[in-house]
């Protein structure tokens, strides 16, 4: 929906201050029409954060990312085998 109107804003708008340049429209209109350009951009530039799915780290490359860890010792074994349990949850 907001592709459409920002087309349709841009469009209008960008005939209009084409309009005023060729003297068809007054010039009041064309400073409308760059207004409605303007608008018709910014509701098509603008995206929203569930425009881009995000995924989320699965339990392994989780537990990927903390060895790595726990192979530069920036984490200890203790602290890699407490992660782990948690990100594995309670046995069932």
């Amino acid at each position: 929906m907001s592709d459409r109107v920002s087309w349709l804003l841009y469009l209008v708008g960008s005939l209009l201050v084409f309009g005023s340049w060729v003297d068809i429209v007054p010039n009041g209109l064309g400073w409308i029409g760059w207004l409605m350009a303007l608008g018709g951009w910014a509701v098509g530039t603008r995206r929203y954060r569930w425009d881009y799915p995000q995924r989320s780290p699965s339990v392994a490359d989780q537990i990927e990312k903390l060895d790595a860890l726990r192979q530069r010792n920036v984490i200890t074994d203790e602290e890699f085998q407490l992660q782990k349990r948690r990100l594995l949850g309670p046995p069932r």
